[in-house]
């Protein structure tokens, strides 16, 4: 139970299960597009402009809580350029700790006007597992260049620029709720994950209401697909993975299900706030 708890926990925060899925993932299915025709988007809504903090709980089959994540989203200005700044911090319970211990953190640099990706790290202290990853993306050549160390096993470095537009996870969510969409829709993004590279479908199923604690959310269900870029092989749906994002201009995500071995892994949204105040007129830009 414990390692099917891992290819879906590392990163468990709304879309944040997808980047965990992503990274882990050895997908085998591939989504109904040809790698070489995914758009390039332009940003039409910024509805994390203000900065965000969010916190949600994993866990199995709705019961028994497994993990929890935080997603804090806060803006800079570098040189007269604004960036923001996205992290990701997920543990498992002390729990699910006695079986295995989780403690990730992603990372990742978003130039705030377009969206484009500056940098990419991924830290993952899984029970005696450690590897650091850093990638760094250069607009002007539109290469990645990627540092992964394993510790124990070996460092590796390595660069590429194809496909082309290729983006990490992070800023793959931030883009596809900087955008209109609705039900029938698809949207697509060549993505980055710390090892593999992966063509993602974001395919929007449907729009319901479900429940978040003792509230009601209309919220567009979505679901995601992945084709793994780097070895061959497919997989049609991604780990039976379900993404539920709120239908209002906020595009928060509110509900993640995926099935394991032994029933499913839920992941909700318990707390979410804006910045402060004081936070936001930290990030205003300099005078």
């Amino acid at each position: 139970m414990a390692k099917g708890l891992s290819v879906r926990l590392f990163t468990i925060a709304g879309f944040a299960l997808v980047f965990v899925l992503i990274a882990h993932s050895q997908a085998n299915q591939s989504p109904a597009r040809d790698q070489s025709s995914v758009p390039v988007y332009q940003p039409r809504h910024y509805p994390f402009d203000a900065g965000e903090k969010a916190v949600y709980r994993a866990s199995w089959n709705g019961m028994v809580a497994v993990a929890t994540a935080e997603v804090q989203t806060s803006t800079r200005w570098v040189d007269g350029t604004k960036y923001y700044d996205v992290r990701v911090q997920a543990n498992t319970s002390k729990l699910l700790d006695f079986i295995w211990r989780m403690r990730d953190t992603i990372t990742s640099t978003i130039e705030a006007k377009a969206l484009t990706p500056t940098q990419f790290t991924f830290s993952q202290r899984e029970n005696r597992k450690v590897i650091d990853t850093v990638a760094k993306y250069d607009r002007t050549s539109k290469k990645w260049s990627v540092r992964r160390d394993e510790r124990k096993k070996s460092v590796k470095t390595y660069d590429f620029d194809q496909p082309a537009n290729t983006i990490d996870p992070i800023t793959a969510v931030y883009l596809a709720r900087s955008l209109d969409f609705k039900v029938g829709d698809h949207l697509y993004f060549h993505v980055f994950g710390g090892k593999y590279r992966y063509l993602l479908d974001l395919d929007v199923e449907g729009r319901e209401t479900v429940r978040l604690g003792s509230r009601n959310v209309d919220a567009f269900r979505i679901v995601p697909r992945i084709k793994n870029l780097v070895d061959d092989g497919y997989a049609e749906r991604l780990n039976e993975a379900t993404i539920w994002i709120s239908a209002d201009e906020r595009r928060v995500p509110v509900m993640v299900k995926s099935k394991i071995v032994f029933g499913s892994v839920y992941l909700e949204l318990v707390d979410e706030r804006p910045a402060t105040p004081s936070r936001i007129a930290e990030n205003r830009p300099p005078v």
